[in-house]
């Protein structure tokens, strides 16, 4: 069934576009609060990062079903979004592990 001309997943297919859209304000936003807050409260700081991390993997399983619900391969877009995120930690652990330490 067509509605004015929309093919009949038209609504499914904007919900996971949005979504995915919503997941990354939502990853921004997280890491840009609570940097501050737990840092203020003498915190460590990786919850931030985990959870910017999890919610950017929500994103990209987003991008992967509106990509596929346009006909594409899933990893088409999932597959480049997941990666940022695996590159991001991976990073994030190399400077742990190899960036300079503090003097206790």
């Amino acid at each position: 069934m067509e509605l004015r001309g929309l093919p009949a997943d038209a609504p499914a297919r904007s919900r996971h576009s949005r979504s995915a859209l919503i997941f990354l304000i939502a990853a921004i936003a997280v890491a840009l609060v609570s940097m501050p807050v737990l840092r203020a409260v003498g915190m460590v700081l990786w919850p931030v990062f985990v959870i910017a991390w999890l919610i950017n993997l929500g994103a990209a399983w987003h991008l992967g079903q509106w990509a596929r619900q346009q006909g594409r391969p899933a990893w088409a877009f999932g597959l480049p979004a997941a990666l940022g995120t695996v590159a991001s930690i991976v990073v994030y652990v190399l400077l742990a592990l190899l960036g300079p330490k503090i003097a206790r």
